[in-house]
């Protein structure tokens, strides 16, 4: 790009006031300052000059030395008084030292001496821009800065690259330090204070803190520390890049220790049915990923196809959750009656049994029936599908044929979930059945005959679902089956988008 490009580019939003006692300089100038700025105006003197910068204010000005009534050095130092960060170019044929120092003094930008050649103002003037920008950025950047740590209640850190730079009171006061200096003194390494808790952020032998947060900013972490009493803290930590700073980034650290959800995430007690059914706990989380703008993921299956979009949470009451998502994942929901959240923030996948209201024009809906549950869709290590309709299945135990009515919920390459109107007599955990299953591939029967064991079984008021594990079967023409079926399924699920 060349250089007039560069500053044609860089001008838009840009005023520019042009002080120059002689009319064909003024007129001149006029013209190419025109080519790149919308805002141009001129005066032919000092005092002239002065009177429209008290009634407009310029980002750019660009001035003659000596000129009537008031000449450029006293015109400069009263834009100054009035504004400081206003750029000012000097032109003049004059290059005596006593003009440079006063230019210094008075905090010129650029003194270029006449005839000025085009290029070199060109250059200048796109200087001078670039100037304007890098200190508004700073001013912004700054201005961001201090509304972020004096309005947070919370810790807060502001990092260059890993490094601590700057750290809030409570920071502060919770290290019982007075500076970040001092604290980094006494601890070389914010990272070696995150203690060692299940499904926590902390320093590791193949990973530092840091790595982590940095690849994955906006993601909540939770964090375990000792304050000054040696009492354990639990809290929330995130991580997000500044805008257009990308070397600096802000942790924060919501201090949620009262709820006293530690236990949640131990791996033994939260498998308890206790901890399972805290839904006060359960919901004061939710309120923290809210508070912090988090996204959570919804899960949903349709005929075993796996449906995963991002959420926010937009509502919280007592009981239900109002949660803004795509809608795709919101027919999916529709059609499933449930939803599945998960967050780094929780312990568990809460479900939500109750779909009380979809709104597909807002992209929300309201939910209820809240609760943690046990199993997750991030567990599920193979693909299960819904078979088409019309297809059998008989169950035998040792010589005998269950009478009963049996369906498939689903199935995969290791195991199949059957649907019965009644449990077989004597049948338990780990027996051995002999299963056969006549599904339809390409309008063709496909006869799987295989010997499969009980691995678990749940009761509903109507029926027995059991799930079996498959002792030996041909895994070849089961692919196919699930790859094709996979594939019938997403065409359907699009095809009722529009519905």
């Amino acid at each position: 790009m060349s250089d007039l490009k560069k500053l044609k580019s860089a001008t838009h939003g840009f005023t520019v006031l042009y002080v120059e006692d002689n009319k064909a300089l003024r007129t001149n100038a006029a013209k190419l300052l025109h080519k790149f700025f919308e805002t141009v105006d001129v005066a032919e003197d000092g005092a002239i000059g002065l009177k429209l910068f008290e009634e407009n204010s310029y980002d750019i000005v660009v001035t003659d030395i000596k000129m009537p009534n008031m000449d450029g050095m006293e015109l400069n130092k009263e834009i100054k008084k009035i504004s400081p960060k206003t750029k000012i170019i000097v032109m003049s044929a004059f290059d005596e030292s006593e003009y440079l120092y006063k230019a210094i003094e008075v905090g010129v930008f650029r003194y270029l001496k006449k005839p000025v050649n085009v290029n070199d103002f060109v250059d200048v003037l796109y200087s001078c821009i670039q100037e304007i920008n890098k200190e508004q950025n700073s001013q912004l950047f700054n201005a961001h800065l201090k509304n972020i740590f004096n309005y947070q209640s919370s810790i807060v850190l502001m990092l260059k690259g890993s490094k601590l730079s700057f750290a809030n009171q409570m920071f502060l006061d919770y290290f019982n330090v007075d500076s970040i200096e001092e604290f980094k003194e006494i601890h070389k390494n914010l990272g070696n204070l995150f203690l060692e808790h299940d499904g926590f952020l902390y320093n590791k032998p193949d990973k530092n803190w840091f790595d982590e947060v940095s690849l994955r900013p906006q993601k909540l972490y939770n964090i375990k520390l000792q304050d000054r009493d040696e009492n354990f803290r639990h809290f929330i930590l995130k991580y997000q890049i500044i805008p257009d700073e990308e070397s600096y980034g802000i942790l924060s650290f919501d201090d949620i220790t009262e709820l006293n959800l530690l236990q949640l995430y131990d791996e033994k007690t939260s498998k308890n049915d206790e901890v399972i059914k805290d839904t006060k706990a359960m919901f004061k989380l939710l309120e923290v990923v809210q508070r912090n703008n988090a996204k959570i993921e919804l899960h949903n299956f349709y005929k075993g196809l796996s449906i995963t979009n991002d959420a926010v949470i937009s509502e919280l009451s007592d009981e239900n959750i109002t949660l803004k998502t795509k809608y795709l994942q919101l027919k999916a929901i529709q059609l499933d009656r449930k939803t599945l959240i998960i967050s780094e923030a929780l312990p568990q996948t809460v479900l939500c049994s109750e779909v009380i209201r979809e709104n597909f024009e807002k992209q929300s809906v309201l939910l209820g029936g809240l609760s943690f549950t046990k199993t997750s869709p991030v567990l599920r290590k193979t693909v299960r599908v819904v078979p088409e309709e019309g297809h059998s299945v008989s169950l035998f135990l040792g010589n005998n044929k269950f009478r009963g009515d049996a369906e498939v919920e689903d199935i995969s390459l290791d195991a199949v979930k059957l649907k019965l109107d009644s449990l077989p007599a004597g049948l338990e955990k780990g027996d051995t059945v002999h299963l056969d299953i006549v599904l339809e591939m390409d309008k063709k029967p496909l006869i799987i005959n295989t010997e499969a064991k009980l691995f678990r079984k749940s009761e509903s008021k109507r029926s027995f679902s059991l799930v079996f594990m498959f002792v030996e079967t041909k895994k070849g023409e089961l692919v196919k089956y699930i790859t094709k079926r996979q594939m019938a399924i997403i065409r359907e699920f699009k095809g009722m988008q529009n519905g």
